[in-house]
């Protein structure tokens, strides 16, 4: 009794500890870019963006890269370090975009996050996020995320104008709030941002083993075979 008791204790930690790695694996199966709402810089040629495929985290596919840069996982989950801010590093955004992710909650159903994309912001890219938006039964955390160049590249590379950050005598320049902290700088974003999804995967992985080793260990030890010496 007390060997059964133990496994399924395990088994339950090792369930409960797995899940917010499952779900921070989980990305968008599609995405609309559109630039054509107030403040917004147009869209391509031939009208809004639209991104289809595996957009999961390490995938390496066209979406899940947009999904990456753009800080789609930081801002839903929020895994330490958080590099979410609660306010814009800048009052020069410049023109806005909005990418409406699709993302699949389970067989015919799928939620709907829209997140602020800012390519052209004086400090370099921004995404700002709504927070509260609920994707897996759980609201998403949202804020401010500073991005790498690499998000306006390949922006541009999807059909949004080939131009670069603005700067104070630009015009269409979009005013925000003061910030309220400090931006990280792009490498140091991106370095965050690996850092938070790397260290999941080896606690999985060694959580599973032991897990394992302790079901191997209970039922070796089976009633009337006797444990090791000095073992009661």
């Amino acid at each position: 009794m007390r060997r059964r008791v133990l496994l399924v204790a395990a088994v339950a930690a090792c369930t409960l500890l797995l899940l917010p790695t499952a779900a921070l694996a989980k990305g968008p199966s599609a995405a609309t870019i559109d630039g054509s709402g107030p403040g917004g810089g147009g869209n391509g040629p031939k009208g809004p963006i639209i991104l289809g495929g595996d957009g999961e985290m390490g995938s390496g596919s066209e979406l899940g890269s947009l999904a990456e840069d753009a800080g789609f996982f930081q801002a839903l989950f929020a895994p330490p370090p958080n590099p979410m801010l609660k306010a814009a590093p800048t009052n020069l955004l410049g023109p806005r975009y909005t990418i409406t992710w699709t993302v699949p909650e389970g067989e015919g159903v799928a939620a709907k996050v829209r997140q602020d994309v800012y390519p052209y912001a004086a400090t370099g890219p921004l995404t700002y996020t709504r927070p509260g938006q609920r994707v897996f039964g759980e609201a998403s955390h949202g804020g401010w995320y500073q991005a790498s160049d690499g998000l306006r590249r390949q922006l541009i590379s999807l059909g949004l104008p080939n131009r670069p950050a603005v700067t104070s005598s630009d015009s269409g320049s979009t005013a925000a709030p003061p910030p309220a902290a400090q931006a990280p700088s792009p490498a140091a974003s991106r370095a965050s941002h690996g850092r938070s999804a790397s260290w999941q995967v080896p606690l999985a992985v060694g959580l599973v083993l032991l897990v394992a080793g302790t079901v191997a260990v209970l039922l070796r030890r089976r009633p009337g075979k006797p444990g090791p010496a000095g073992a009661r």
